[in-house]
C-alpha cells in the first residue's frame, strides 16, 4: 500500500524520511497480521488488492485543525488524536468487472489512483500522550497510524470483544515493527 504524506502543521519536526520508513514497516506488519487472520468482513483476496494496489493519505495536522474536522464530521467539538475515514475497501477496477488485459492497461497508467482511505493524526495530542504514557512521540505515532489504518480497513472498538480484537492486533503490528511498549 502506497502512503501519501501530507504535513499540515508546523508546531512539531518531523523527520519524513523516517516516518516514511517506520510507516512502510507498520504497513508490511499490518499485511502480514491481517493476511494471516483476515477479518470476516474483508476476504484475503480484497486485502491481498489493498496491500498491492491501494494507496492511503496520512495528514498530520494541528489540534485546531483536528477540532474543526472532528467537530464537522462526527458533530465533536474537540480535538483527538486521529480520525480515519475509510474511502473504498473494494478494487474499483475490478468492481467494473472489466477483462484482465482491460484492468492491466488502466493500472498501468495510474497505479495509484485507488485511494483506501485517509488517516489524520493530530501532532499535539501525538506529543502531550506520548508524555502521558512514558514513551517517546516516535512510538506513538506509529500507534496513531496503526489505529487509524485498523479503523479504516473497518475494526472498531465499540464493543469489549471488538476492542479486544483491535487493540491486540495493534500490539502485534507495532511488535512486528520493532515499536515494543517499553515496561
Amino acid at each position: 500500500m502506497k502512503i501519501a504524506f501530507h504535513n499540515r502543521q508546523r508546531k512539531l519536526e518531523l523527520d519524513w524520511e523516517e516516518l516514511q520508513a517506520d510507516y512502510a514497516a507498520l504497513t508490511e506488519g499490518l499485511s502480514q497480521n491481517l493476511l494471516k487472520r483476515p477479518p470476516r468482513w474483508l476476504p484475503k483476496k480484497d486485502l491481498k488488492a489493498i496491500f498491492a494496489r491501494g494507496s492511503l493519505s496520512v495528514a498530520i495536522v494541528s489540534d485546531r485543525t483536528i477540532r474543526q474536522i472532528n467537530k464537522e464530521w462526527r458533530s465533536i467539538n474537540k480535538a483527538t488524536d486521529v480520525l480515519s475515514f475509510p474511502l473504498e475497501l473494494t478494487d474499483p477496477y475490478v468492481a467494473l468487472g472489466l477483462p484482465a488485459e482491460a484492468l492491466a492497461e488502466m493500472l498501468e497508467d495510474d497505479p495509484n489512483q485507488w485511494i483506501v482511505g485517509e488517516i489524520i493524526i493530530s501532532a499535539e495530542k501525538a506529543v502531550a500522550q506520548a508524555e502521558q504514557y512514558g514513551h517517546g512521540v516516535r512510538r506513538e505515532m506509529a500507534f496513531l497510524f496503526v489505529h487509524g489504518c485498523l479503523h479504516v480497513l473497518g475494526f472498531d472498538h465499540m464493543t469489549k470483544a471488538d476492542e479486544k480484537e483491535m487493540f491486540g492486533r495493534q500490539t502485534e503490528i507495532l511488535s512486528l515493527a520493532g515499536f515494543k511498549r517499553d515496561p
